[in-house]
């Protein structure tokens, strides 16, 4: 290596050392697209527009590219490795506003304008810019949402100071004097001042109380309870009636001042009464009795039924009786006997009564006679009036009747089909101021079903 080579190494060297002493090291920010503008970080000194050229000495920079329409962008730039930069900005045209915590209210400014809650997307074509973002136990905060963001903005919410507000019974809900609700208990209100808060629950008392600085944390409060009491009744929509007034229906709602006898009925349910009073429990059930109604049906169908002795005919099957108590029937079909039978309460629900034919050729017809004659022939019971002896009856079955007489004692016959053909029954005269009656054996013994 001669003389000449070795100088211009060295001088070369010496350059660089300097350069490097001297921490100067030019870097181009350019940027898509171009044209925008760049600042030191943190400072409205405008370097340049893009593309632009900074001069680094001994320290990183950071830089804002911004451009209108676009959001900014922060770059870094090191003299420890000066390379040129380019960005690519990211047209705006709306941007995300966040808050901690999350959910805050955001007002207009100046304005009782809600537009919604954080997380919320702002396009950039609406006019208003600043907010009042606002919590439940937060300071509200004003908030402008700048021109050329850098991506999403956050709002850091200040925690007010507070008391705990909590109750018993629990999840009581608390308003504010406006009549606003703000939530349920336990529930942190401010105490930077003194404020004023309802508390309610359904079946309370509501209660007011004040909470300011010297407020203890937690603030316990206790509700009284309302003598409301709730009837409700099985089957629903009951008849609810006091001292022969009807107050409505199940479920029914009541403030009770003292002891009050419901009566509680429905239709085909016995009414049952149940005492009230103030320190009753809130929830009172009453489960109606429902009454014992029985269908009767026959078969074959088309039957008709009676009760017993055929006096009262019910009706044709199928029919709904009202059982109450044991009670005696007969079903009554052309061709077949008659059938007596029993019910009771403990019957089910559906009773089906067979009915046999009756026997052919037995069929007969008999003339009921008196001695003397003349008397009067009714059903069992003198409900139905017949006829007068000699009477002629159709026999299928064994037939029950009672014969009258004026002076004679009342007698109670029975003719079947293989009586005679005419049958005459002697009448004993009635011999004091009562009246006796005389029964001949009856031969069908009923069933019970």
């Amino acid at each position: 290596m001669n003389a000449k080579t070795m100088f211009k190494i060295a001088a070369a060297t010496g350059l660089a050392a300097l350069f490097t002493l001297s921490g100067c090291a030019p870097v181009t920010v350019s940027s898509t697209p171009r044209g925008a503008r760049v600042y030191y970080k943190g400072s409205d000194k405008l370097v340049g527009s893009t593309p632009a050229k900074v001069n680094l000495y001994a320290n990183a920079k950071e830089m804002v590219v911004r451009k209108d329409g676009y959001f900014s962008q922060t770059v870094v730039l090191s003299p420890i490795d000066p390379k040129n930069v380019s960005v690519e900005l990211q047209r705006r045209e709306k941007v995300l506003l966040l808050s901690h915590p999350n959910g805050a209210q955001l007002f207009v400014e100046g304005q009782e304008k809600r537009v919604g809650l954080t997380p919320f997307v702002l396009n950039y074509d609406k006019p208003y810019r600043t907010f009042e973002v606002r919590a439940p136990g937060y300071e509200t905060q004003k908030y402008t949402i700048p021109e050329d963001p850098e991506g999403n903005v956050v709002v850091e919410l200040v925690r007010q100071a507070s008391v705990m507000l909590t109750s018993k019974p629990k999840n009581v809900d608390v308003f504010d004097r406006d009549g606003q609700k703000l939530g349920v208990t336990p529930y942190p209100v401010p105490a930077v001042a003194v404020g004023q808060f309802e508390l309610r629950k359904e079946g309370y008392y509501n209660k007011d109380v004040a909470v300011g600085p010297e407020t203890a944390s937690p603030m316990v409060v206790e509700l009284e309870r309302e003598p409301i009491i709730i009837v409700y009744s099985e089957p629903e929509d009951a008849i609810v009636v006091h001292r022969g007034v009807t107050l409505g229906k199940t479920p029914f709602r009541h403030l009770v001042k003292e002891d009050m006898e419901l009566e509680i009925s429905a239709d085909r349910y016995y009414t049952q009464k149940v005492t009230i009073a103030p320190d009753s429990p809130r929830k009172v059930s009453v489960a109606l009795k429902p009454k014992p109604y029985i269908n009767v049906m026959s078969s074959p169908k088309g039957a008709e039924l009676y009760r017993s002795g055929g006096v009262e005919l019910i009706g044709k099957e199928p029919v709904e009786v009202l059982v109450e108590k044991d009670t005696a029937y007969e079903m009554h079909l052309p061709g077949h006997e008659i059938k007596p039978f029993m019910l009771s309460s403990d019957s089910s629900h559906t009773v089906i009564v067979p009915l046999v034919k009756s026997a052919v050729g037995l069929a007969k017809t008999v003339v009921i006679d008196s001695q003397p004659s003349g008397a009067l022939v009714y059903r069992p019971g003198g409900a139905e009036f017949i006829g007068k002896t000699p009477l002629e009856q159709r026999v299928e079955s064994e037939r029950t009747f009672e014969l009258q007489l004026e002076g004679f004692i009342t007698k109670i016959v029975t003719v079947a089909p293989d009586s005679a053909d005419s049958v005459k029954f002697a009448l004993a005269r009635d011999e004091s101021t009562g009246n006796v009656t005389i029964s001949d054996p009856l031969l069908n013994t009923p069933s019970s079903f």
